[in-house]
């Protein structure tokens, strides 16, 4: 975790950078991220070995996990040792902190929101019963809308708030001229509280992901779209849903902290500088 957590600032700092001084300059910090990419290597190529040799002993029709399950298939889908392990690295810098971030921004809202708690704690308690977490996988279909939530808190707070691009050959953006291997930054945000896209764009409202027509769906694509759209997309809403049913289900959520004092921190991902939350346990 430590290391992982050097890593996202220096993505940042790169994406952000004119050019890439590191591949011919090597600062103290650039030998710092190297240190942190081989720790990382080296902690995604022990947890293979040790997926092998579990599934050596084990039960290879019947994965636990997502690793087992790209190992069993890793020579019918072609993939080398050096796939796995930036599949395994992927996980651990985008399957974790993006999906955390956007829980801890929707607990802002929630907390703000009692009759939402109320309401959304009831439909947890349908499904839920007397169990404290969702208790059979089948049940999670039962929970869907529960990551709306989730998606309203990124909406107003996208945990990916810009996205670069460059041109791969000269051309024409908006009636500007632009050169062949130019950067460009498109800030996500301004299309995401457009009045034009979504009615009263700064009120959290997730019941418009519901409502026909309450926004244009267009406007906001969570995972992204095409061939780069996130493959963590599906375990990222399952996770929303178990999260947030959960709490809801047990707990009143109060922000204990004056909101003004949360600020917008943007590491690659936008993070709340803090979120501090009281849980208050609903009488059964």
């Amino acid at each position: 975790q430590r290391h992982l957590a050097l890593l996202f600032p220096a993505f940042m700092k790169r994406v952000m950078t004119p050019f890439s001084y590191w591949k011919w300059l090597r600062l103290p910090q650039d030998r710092r991220v190297d240190c942190a990419l081989a720790a990382v290597h080296a902690h995604a190529r022990a947890c293979i070995d040790d997926a092998r040799a579990q599934l050596s002993t084990g039960d290879s029709s019947a994965p636990r996990h997502a690793l087992e399950a790209m190992l069993v298939q890793q020579q019918a889908l072609g993939l080398s040792d050096a796939d796995v392990v930036a599949n395994v690295i992927t996980l651990l810098l985008a399957g974790e902190d993006t999906t955390a971030y956007s829980l801890a921004w929707t607990l802002l809202y929630l907390a703000a929101d009692k009759p939402l708690q109320q309401r959304w704690r009831e439909r947890a308690r349908a499904v839920l019963g007397t169990a404290p977490v969702c208790p059979r996988h089948e049940a999670v279909h039962a929970l869907a809308g529960f990551e709306h939530l989730a998606f309203e808190a990124l909406r107003l707070r996208p945990v990916v708030p810009f996205n670069g691009y460059e041109t791969l050959r000269d051309t024409i953006v908006a009636g500007i001229a632009v050169p062949a291997r130019t950067k460009l930054f498109f800030i996500n945000r301004p299309s995401l509280t457009d009045p034009a896209r979504y009615p009263e764009p700064q009120r959290y409202d997730p019941d418009r992901w519901v409502c026909e027509g309450a926004h244009d769906p267009r406007a906001f694509l969570q995972f992204g779209a095409g061939p780069r759209v996130c493959p963590g997309r599906h375990l990222a809403t399952v996770e929303m849903r178990l999260v947030l049913s959960m709490l809801l289900a047990q707990f009143e959520v109060e922000l204990s902290c004056d909101p003004a004092l949360i600020e917008e921190i943007n590491a690659f991902t936008m993070m709340p500088s803090r979120m501090p939350v009281r849980l208050r346990l609903h009488p059964r």
